[in-house]
């Protein structure tokens, strides 16, 4: 050790600008990070799901979609219908944007239909909008999608194709511009316009997440930077942990990004987790190295003194995070792996780091001069009253005394707070609800609410009907099973409507035979309903031909639910699927749900239940680690205990406030974790020896806490009050993660 500090402080200028340049590197590709949330990223390679889901791409076109909807008194006007049709036209050019529905497509194709010209031959005293308003407010393949029930609100949909975060970004953009532009033309001043849908909740996540974590991220250093100086009281207290912080955040982000990967709401948490794991490693250092300063001869003997006492447990922290975060790997969906690698690289980096770049940092602090030495010792730490330490000394040696003398008492506060939050945690659930991140007055959450209101849900499942046998499915049987199934599915009140091809077969016949109610239903023979569906052009053909499939093997029943939260929507799911196996003919059609949204609410329930696993899996290789590097079963038994019941605290607290454990929230626990095996390790280790000078556990409780429970207060307090600045984000996620890690460091 004593030759490897001499080379490394001899190179020591070499070694700095060996780091700035690599910094440099990698900060440029860090600059290059980008956000991606999208389906394709947490689905594995041989998921049968998502193959499915892409075989029904290719059979019926794509499935995602945005809506545009206005609001008017009369939205059966020539100005009105002139607004809809400039919109639907501007959207068609954009790129990504594969078809365009709107109430003036289908005006200039009815009004060009022998039908309607007959039907405006005996209503000659009505203007043609008016008969148009009649016809398409009573048309159920038009109400609560293109027009509302009162006829007050129209919307305009555009399917869009699957795209890119930053091309997805892009159109969103376009779309809020292009409204912008129509709003400021209009001559209603009050006159605006709603954009939601699955598309504009992609990217309004992207944008949120990678914003808020931007913006806040600078707060979270300058408020570190404020408690570091209060506590250490000296420059380079505060700017040696923030430059190891910042050293190791700018590495292990370009080294994420030349791997080629990009965040989401898993991997966001690899910041604060670096943060959080150098600041510990650094204060650790600093903190024994501003003791030894006082105690040593020269700056290269106090460097040595300070990883000779510190580096150890550094390196048994270092090996216990690698081994409990590398249990993520185990994790079938791919960011959770990718994730729980790069911690594991994290936390090597940062030991990398403490050996490297702290102790040349370290070497440009000059030491105060020596203080005496007895018997060729230093004198103890505990011992001794450096200036400047007195009260914390003071503050952990009554502590100390108070924790032996009432250790009954507080074990048993302890187990009774773990037994009160186990409680809580009972309360706990588990649920997935995207919009539910967003704040209730954020436009986005105000348009979807006012879209669902007044027109239709935004949330789309699909329903495949494949006829057996090769059979058509056109054929009445079949035909009839897919309209019992859409009648079913008016009895949720979430699902607000739901489209087929045999809808459009019932209404040809009805028109056709003379538009009595009972002519909407279907045909008898295959022949008819394949004739109504050529003849469905009237009423859209372009629409009608994407409900089936080109060799009349399957077709699509296209829903449209309300936006719910996983629990509910899995109710709806499974309810679906047992009316179909009770009452449908599963002789002649097979079914399957898909959908990029059922798939999405899949996976995050997914990624839910397999980071649980992943976690348990890590507490369980954290505790046989701590036991291994302390080299003691009895003190890995009692590790437990402080490891635990921060994460107990935490989760039971969620469960006591009704916070949902989401794929987000979730990972406080992993951090938890990580916080508190430190700390547990550095007071373990400091234990063991000062036990070994006079065997009094009295005494060696008290010097632990003076050796080593002052930088775990600083550590924690620091990490604590910089995550607490995320819980002033607009985006409830990064809230949420602000205030529940805080919670867990603080515990």
């Amino acid at each position: 050790m004593g030759k490897y500090i001499k080379i490394l402080l001899k190179y020591r200028i070499t070694v700095l600008i060996c780091l700035v340049f690599a910094t440099v590197f990698f900060g440029f590709y860090a600059g290059k990070m980008k956000t991606d949330n999208s389906i394709e990223i947490w689905l594995s390679k041989n998921d049968r799901d998502f193959e499915y889901y892409k075989g029904f791409l290719k059979k019926f076109g794509d499935e995602e979609f945005l809506v545009i909807a206005l609001s008017a008194v009369d939205i059966f006007t020539k100005e009105r219908i002139q607004e809809i049709n400039a919109i639907a036209e501007r959207l068609k050019k954009f790129e990504g944007v594969v078809s365009v529905t709107s109430l003036a497509d289908v005006f200039k194709d009815t009004i060009k239909s022998p039908l309607f010209q007959e039907k405006l031959k005996g209503q000659k005293n009505r203007s043609v909008l008016n008969v148009f308003k009649k016809a398409v407010t009573t048309d159920p393949l038009y109400q609560n999608t293109l027009i509302s029930g009162n006829g007050k609100t129209a919307a305009v949909i555009a399917v869009v194709k699957s795209m890119k975060p930053e091309s997805r970004k892009q159109l969103v953009s376009e779309i809020r511009t292009l409204l912008k532009d129509m709003a400021e033309k209009s001559a209603d001043k009050k006159h605006t316009y709603h954009l939601a849908g699955p598309t504009v909740v992609n990217a309004e996540l992207d944008r949120m997440s990678k914003q808020d974590m931007t913006r806040l991220t600078p707060f979270m250093f300058v408020l570190s930077l404020v408690v570091l100086g209060c506590l250490f009281r000296r420059i380079s207290g505060v700017l040696i942990p923030m430059a190891m912080v910042s050293l190791c955040l700018v590495w292990i982000t370009g080294w994420f990004v030349l791997c080629g990967q990009t965040m989401n709401m898993i991997s966001n948490m690899l910041h604060p987790l670096t943060f959080i794991i150098a600041l510990s490693a650094s204060i650790h250092l600093i903190n024994h190295y501003y003791h030894e300063s006082t105690v040593s001869t020269s700056v290269e003997y106090a460097i040595y003194n300070t990883l000779q006492h510190v580096g150890v447990p550094i390196l048994m922290t270092t090996i216990t995070t690698i081994v409990g975060f590398i249990s993520l790997a185990t994790s079938s969906i791919p960011p959770v792996l990718i994730t729980g690698l790069f911690m594991s690289g994290c936390a090597a980096l940062t030991f990398f780091m403490s050996m490297i770049c702290l102790p040349v940092l370290l070497s440009f602090i000059p030491i105060k001069g020596h203080t005496c030495v007895s018997n060729g010792r230093d004198t103890h730490y505990a011992e001794k009253d450096i200036k400047g330490e007195l009260a914390f000394n003071t503050f952990f040696s009554l502590l100390g005394r108070f924790a032996v003398r009432y250790k009954g008492i507080i074990l048993s506060c302890a187990l009774a707070a773990g037994l009160f939050f186990l409680w809580g945690i009972s309360k706990l659930k588990v649920e997935s609800d995207i919009m539910a991140s967003f704040p209730k007055n954020s436009q986005i959450a105000k348009d979807n609410n006012y879209i669902e209101s007044r027109l239709m849900g935004l949330l789309p499942v699909e329903i495949i009907a494949e006829a057996t046998n090769d059979a058509s499915i056109l054929q009445p049987g079949i035909l009839n099973n897919i309209v019992t199934l859409q009648r079913h599915l008016k009895g949720f009140p979430e699902i607000t409507n739901s489209l087929s091809v045999a809808d459009y077969i019932q209404k040809t016949q009805q028109v056709v035979k003379g538009s009595k109610q009972y002519h909407y239903s279907i045909p008898t023979t295959e022949k008819e309903a394949t004739d109504y569906v050529k003849l469905a052009s009237v009423y859209g053909n372009k629409h009608v031909n994407s409900l089936y499939s080109k060799e009349l093997r399957d077709a699509r029943i296209s829903v449209r639910m309300k936006q719910v939260g996983s629990g509910r929507y899995q109710e709806i799911i499974n309810s679906i699927k047992e009316y179909i196996r009770s009452h449908l003919d599963t002789t002649i059609l097979s079914w399957h749900i898909t959908g990029i949204v059922p798939l999405l609410i899949n996976v995050q329930d997914n990624i839910l239940w397999s980071e649980i696993q992943s976690f348990s899996l890590a507490f369980l290789l954290t505790f046989i680690s701590t036991a291994v590097a302390l080299k003691s079963v009895k003190i890995g038994l009692i590790s437990i205990i402080p490891n635990l019941l921060p994460i107990t605290i935490t989760l039971g607290f969620m469960g006591l406030t009704g916070m949902k454990l989401d794929a987000a929230t979730i990972m406080i626990a992993s951090i938890a974790l990580g916080i508190s095996v430190d700390n547990t390790i550095h007071i373990f280790y400091r234990f063991k020896k000062e036990i070994s000078i006079d065997g009094d556990y009295s005494k060696a409780v008290c010097r632990t806490l003076q050796g080593v429970g002052r930088t775990a207060l600083f550590t924690s307090l620091s990490a604590a009050f910089g995550f607490m600045v995320f819980s002033f984000s607009s985006f409830k996620p990064i809230q949420y993660f602000g205030v529940l890690t805080s919670i867990a460091i603080l515990n």
